[in-house]
């Protein structure tokens, strides 16, 4: 991220160095209004738009940006009273594994259906009385649409994951418009963003009662689902409804045509998560990120990454619980039955995300991408520990990541002819790894 920013500047700062995440903080609480959401078809992100004639340079977009290095444990101390305990995982109270007891809420959504569950059992018991979340619409299947949900119905018309890019806190707007108490859904960026603006706005501290946290290892952009839907010979124009994530666990991309149908691409599938979403079309700003963990939220979700889970075809999400607020929520939900929960340690946890070659390879990015080891340490995030010291490896990768992506931001010919090359690599070593395992 960018350090040393001043605040007279303006977003176009971040924007221009291309550490924007396009999280809409900076939009939604602009006090001079003067900045709009739109999409960037070179880098297929969004992006803030200024409008300078309204702009006074307060700086204010600058200090509630998740693209300006986040204090941490200056961040921890406002959302839950602390400082960081532990620099890998955040602050916690208890982890559990679990899922939803509502058969339907656990099968359709992305891992177990605990998100949905817990935000329905919030809304119909008072707790809050509306859920910032995400969803699609008939229009624009492929776009996201932030909103606030206020009914069973509409939280699940939100269900499942959304790998592209999503300006969730554009909706804290509304926030702010109608008063009472919320329950935010989103990645560590927009989480960040809205410690940030928490910090600064006591307001808005007030209205949301919980952070619910989705751990991200990268958000790709929207070239990434264009790329595999141009790989698939699946007409963008034709589509009625796309599905991420469908069909129980680990599922895979279900897409429902205008003419009912039916596309689908499994999960594990190489041109899918198995290769091409994981190491091709990250935002620059994903590149350097260090809290895959959402250290900031009340509650965080997660798949079960574990093998004593694989089987586990219905669905199953892996949650720790920060705050006070969080285990009060999560105990209300198990009294009533609405979600069944079964204790897991931190360990555990950690090695599902695989936290400790994360942490390596972020180190390295970030050495990659010209930053100093004092800028490690000074985040509060990375310590010096030996093993989290970046290997050979490490190094080679992150200079290998950071070059495809700088070349391979478009759906060019020549993209297409090197992801095609790396697929085809891919797939001969792991064939050529089952077949050595066999013997």
């Amino acid at each position: 991220m960018v350090e040393g920013i001043k605040e007279e500047g303006t977003i176009q700062n971040i924007v221009e160095q291309g550490f924007c995440i396009g999280c809409g903080t900076c939009v939604a609480l602009c006090p001079k209004d003067a900045l709009s959401i739109v999409e960037c078809k070179n880098t297929g992100t969004y992006i803030p738009r200024l409008e300078y004639s309204k702009c006074n340079k307060c700086g204010f977009c600058l200090r509630i940006c998740p693209g300006t290095e986040p204090n941490f444990d200056e961040l921890n101390l406002i959302a839950f009273g602390q400082k960081t305990r532990n620099h890998l995982v955040g602050n916690y109270i208890k982890s559990y594994s679990g899922y939803s007891t509502d058969q339907n809420l656990r099968y359709n959504s992305t891992s177990g259906g605990l998100i949905p569950a817990l935000s329905i059992f919030a809304l119909e018991n008072g707790i809050v009385d509306g859920v910032l979340t995400t969803r699609a619409t008939d229009k624009k299947p492929l776009r996201p649409n932030p909103f606030i949900a206020r009914t069973k119905e509409e939280i699940i018309s939100a269900l499942g994951s959304r790998y592209c890019p999503v300006s969730a806190n554009f909706a804290i707007k509304d926030i702010l418009k109608n008063e009472g108490r919320y329950i935010l859904i989103g990645l560590p960026c927009h989480i960040q963003g809205e410690r940030k603006a928490q910090a600064i706005n006591n307001e808005l501290k007030k209205r949301i009662q919980l952070i619910f946290g989705l751990v991200c290892n990268h958000t790709p952009t929207f070239h990434a689902t264009n790329f595999l839907l141009k790989k698939f010979k699946i007409p963008i124009e034709s589509i009625a409804k796309i599905d991420y994530r469908s069909r129980g666990w680990p599922g895979g991309l279900r897409i429902l045509m205008d003419d009912y149908s039916e596309h689908f691409i499994p999960f594990s599938s190489s041109y899918y998560w198995g290769y091409v979403f994981q190491n091709f079309f990250w935002p620059k700003r994903c590149l350097v990120c260090n809290d895959k963990l959402c250290q900031l939220a009340d509650i965080i979700f997660m798949d079960a990454w574990l093998p004593k889970f694989s089987s586990d075809k219905s669905g199953l999400s892996l949650i720790v619980i920060r705050s006070k607020k969080g285990e009060e929520l999560i105990q209300k939900a198990i009294k009533k039955g609405v979600v069944k929960l079964q204790p897991i340690s931190v360990s555990d946890v950690m090695q599902s995300q695989h936290i400790l070659m994360t942490v390596r390879r972020v180190v390295a990015r970030r050495f990659a991408l010209n930053y100093s080891s004092k800028e490690f340490s000074s985040t509060g995030i990375l310590p010096q520990r030996p093993e989290l010291t970046p290997s050979f490896l490490d190094l080679l990768d992150a200079y290998h990541l950071i070059f495809v992506n700088k070349f391979c931001r478009n759906n060019s010919m020549l993209m297409q002819l090197i992801i095609d090359f790396h697929v085809k690599l891919w797939d001969f070593a792991r064939s050529v790894k089952k077949k050595a395992t066999k013997v």
